[in-house]
């Protein structure tokens, strides 16, 4: 089954119910997902450098939201940090916006998505400095995420932190020791004042006071095993077409793994209702929801290579941009783009 089937499917039906809640972001969304790979977005018409045999492609949307095109920005990404790694324990920490304040992030998604990966890469940059016997600078990459595995509302931040950092008054690399980053309560308590003073700087007031702030913090390993693993978990779309599991013209079921029990759930919902679950999850234009601090920071690319001297990282090769390839299915030869038809947009409705 396929998500794009589905939002053509019901669409009509969304928008009778939804058209007045839902941003012009999520209209975009919406038509990347229901015209990704058709001609919507244009054909490519091929010819074989073998055997002369022509055939055509649709094209993809790209848009950041569409599940089809997801692989695209996993693999980039991890080739990105592969040029970081370093020879340490990478850590996985989680920052998650309470219950009380998720209205406030849909109604100025913006702002609360912008301030929730700045005050949680705060709180570990000054988390570094105060550790006892280290007192350095962390890098760090912030990946946000809106959603569970139900795909219910739910801001949150992980970030990947590598196990050592500088200390920049005596320009010496310091590692971390043992297993352990940093406590997990005390992040979630330094996190929730940062928030709220930088939500009161913002003149944004939340409707209450959450008293349960939460943060997780674990080991992940090292090395490549840790940043393919981290890929997978980051960069997965809102939800796979693998995970799809019945329309019966009115109601669409889903699959997902429960975090506590990794038992399979099911979950049905009118198809209507579930578009509108999906786009819920849909980012505001121009927000970068992967954001990298301290010495990983574009900036910091000299700094980081000392790093990986003195350490003596044996980094692998960069890997080589290439453009799509196409294999004829009669000689398995490549074959090259010769025509392309312009796109035709999506009709209102």
């Amino acid at each position: 089954m396929q998500l794009s089937t589905l939002c053509s499917r019901y669409r009509a039906r969304f928008l009778e119910r939804h058209a007045k809640q839902t941003s012009p972001a999520q209209f975009s969304a919406l038509n990347a997902l229901q015209g990704c790979q058709t001609a919507q977005y244009g054909e490519l018409t091929l010819a074989c450098q073998a055997c002369s045999q022509q055939a055509t492609r649709y094209r993809s949307c790209g848009h950041r939201f569409c599940n089809q095109c997801q692989q695209h920005s996993t693999q980039a990404w991890l080739d990105r940090q592969r040029q970081k790694l370093l020879p340490v324990d990478y850590y996985l920490v989680t920052f998650t916006l309470p219950y009380e304040l998720r209205g406030l992030a849909k109604a100025h998604s913006t702002t609360v998505f912008t301030l929730l990966m700045q005050c949680a890469a705060e709180t570990l940059k000054r988390f570094g400095l105060n550790k006892q016997h280290f007192a350095a600078e962390l890098g760090m990459c912030a990946v946000l995420h809106t959603h569970t595995r139900r795909l219910d509302f739910h801001p949150h931040v992980h970030l990947i932190v590598p196990g050592g950092g500088v200390h920049v008054q005596r320009r010496e690399w310091r590692k971390l020791k043992g297993q352990y980053l940093f406590n997990a309560r005390a992040l979630a308590k330094s996190f929730r004042g940062a928030f709220l003073h930088a939500l009161a700087r913002a003149g944004l007031e939340p409707p209450s006071t959450p008293q349960q702030w939460v943060a997780q913090c674990k080991n992940v390993g090292r090395g490549l095993p840790a940043l393919q693993y981290l890929s997978r978990y980051l960069y997965r779309g809102v939800i796979s077409n693998s995970n799809l599991l019945h329309d019966d013209g009115h109601n669409v079921t889903f699959r997902y793994q429960d975090s506590k029990t990794q038992t399979w759930q099911h979950r049905t919902l009118p198809g209507e209702d579930f578009i509108a679950l999906l786009l819920q999850h849909v980012l505001p234009t121009g927000l970068r929801r992967v954001r990298d601090y301290g010495f990983l920071h574009g900036n910091a690319k000299a700094l980081l290579r000392i790093l990986q001297w003195v350490l003596r990282v044996a980094l692998p090769s960069r890997a080589v941009r290439i453009k799509a390839r196409f294999r004829c299915p009669h000689c398995q030869g490549d074959m090259r783009v010769i025509a392309m038809r312009p796109a035709t947009p999506l009709r209102p409705g």
